[in-house]
């Protein structure tokens, strides 16, 4: 009977002296304590936390809408071009990290470290990279281009047209409703070295986007092998891409070139044709076929709308089939479509619905091309920490580990009618589901200063404060 007794006796005195060293430790071991977060206000209603080591730019911060910031980092890129006829994968592997690691602010003995001084929030070593060097000259003068608006509409688009149109020879004719305005935007766009050609209907609508066909038609000119009907929201990502994909094809032939909706369910509504935003492209022998005086009136009086009428006009009056190109894009999705942009494959063609169905600057994404060409869009650079530049579009590092050469597009966006996951395996090929931990920062603004192209990537976070990281290119 004695035998328990000691033994609870000692277990008593074990836990006694346990509680009596944890006192101790308690009282007389050094804390380090982590600093509190404070917010300062810098200029009118923008406050900075006390995570910012330095002193960003106000006028940006207003620019870009920022109220609360919690990180500004700035880092300058230099774009090499590479070998002439040298190919570049579109994803590099960078060996080293794209931010710097983190210092720490106290000491063993929770004295606080000096700051680094870093009055301008740059980082110390720059980003190089290779980019394809671009081509110095592109003659478009082949290609006519058709569009159907109102002027508002036309004067909103010209800045975006400027960045595949702008000094390449290529025309774009305009058939707009009558509005005394039209001179200025002439102007702009003659500023811009768009060859602009705007012409006053009286058309409704429907009726004026079909008599683009006979338009086109009646402005071909010796040199005129393509017209290509778009919307004024039709972006185009590269003339030289553009022009090296379009002479795949017999001109001398009849040929129309388009791309289908990405969702089976649109196809399902409208038919098999070439979906107008993405740009249909009529050679020259089939556009001279459609524009025959009989032809072309019996096709205006149709009861089809858009690029549907002329899709029927071509089936019904020739033996010319859709011919379908991957590489023009009507993107009938919806919301987040950041998985179409980041999928590191081959830039698009041309993109359609991106101020509309979603929102995607495509006039900023496009700025560095002054930079580093137009083939270096979209492009993408991923770091030994994980992140990954999309170039003009996004900064992200995913939740869990992805292969950094991955297939599959993440199925990020929307679906419309009725849209599911096998609706647009047709045109997007393998995708994977949406990483909802996923953290990014997208491209909210972009501009050219002198020689060099700065850009801002922004991750919204209402509650802790907004997070920037400034990237600055130059050519080296």
């Amino acid at each position: 009977m004695g035998t328990p007794i000691v033994a609870r006796k000692r277990l008593l005195r074990f836990l006694v002296a346990i509680c009596l060293v944890s006192a101790f430790s308690f009282v007389l071991w050094p804390h380090v304590e982590q600093p509190s977060v404070t917010t300062t206000t810098i200029s009118g209603n923008v406050t900075v936390t006390s995570d910012v080591q330095c002193d960003p730019d106000t006028d940006v911060l207003n620019r870009l809408n920022i109220r609360k910031l919690s990180q500004y980092v700035r880092r300058d890129v230099i774009a090499v071009p590479s070998a002439a006829n040298d190919p570049l994968p579109i994803k590099h592997l960078l060996n080293y990290p794209l931010f710097e690691p983190s210092l720490p602010s106290v000491d063993a003995q929770g004295n606080p470290l000096e700051e680094p001084a870093q009055k301008d929030c740059k980082m110390d070593d720059p980003i190089t990279v290779q980019v394809p060097r671009p081509p110095r000259n592109v003659d478009a003068s082949h290609i006519d281009f058709g569009v159907a608006t109102t002027l508002s509409r036309l004067n909103d688009s010209v800045e975006q047209f400027a960045h595949w149109a702008g000094y390449t020879r290529t025309r774009i004719f305009a058939l707009i409703e009558p509005d005394a305005r039209a001179a200025e935007v002439q102007a702009k766009a003659d500023l811009l070295g768009i060859n602009l050609y705007i012409t006053e209907s009286d058309e409704e609508y429907q009726r004026r986007y079909f008599s683009l066909v006979a338009h086109l038609a009646q402005n071909v000119r010796s040199q005129t092998r393509w017209s290509c009907i778009i919307d004024d929201d039709t972006f185009f990502m590269s003339m030289s891409t553009l022009v090296k994909a379009l002479s795949e094809y017999d001109d001398t032939k009849n040929y129309y070139v388009g791309g289908l909706s990405e969702s089976i369910p649109q196809i399902g509504v409208f038919g098999l044709m070439g979906f107008g935003g993405a740009g249909v492209f009529l050679s020259r022998p089939l556009l001279l076929e459609l524009s025959d005086p009989d032809v072309f009136e019996a096709c205006q009086n149709m009861d089809f709308t858009g690029d549907r009428r002329i899709s029927i006009c071509v089936y019904q009056n020739t033996e010319t089939h859709l011919t379908i190109n991957h590489g023009l894009h009507q993107l009938d999705v919806t919301g987040d479509v950041s998985g179409f942009f980041e999928s590191g494959r081959q830039p698009p063609l041309s993109v359609h619905h991106w101020k509309s169905w979603f929102h995607t600057d495509m006039g900023k994404l496009s700025v560095v091309r002054d930079i580093c060409g137009d083939s270096c869009l979209l492009r993408q650079w991923q770091f030994e920490d994980g992140w990954i530049l999309t170039n003009g579009y996004s900064i992200i590092k995913y939740s869990l580990p992805v292969d950094p050469f991955e297939k599959t597009m993440e199925l990020t966006w929307d679906g419309e009618n009725g849209a599911v996951y096998e609706s647009y395996l047709h045109e997007f090929g393998p995708m994977r589901p949406k990483d909802e931990q996923k953290y990014s920062y997208l491209l909210e603004d972009a501009v050219l200063e002198g020689n060099q192209v700065r850009q801002w990537y922004v991750h919204r976070d209402e509650a802790n404060g907004d997070q920037v990281f400034e990237l600055t290119w130059r050519a080296g």
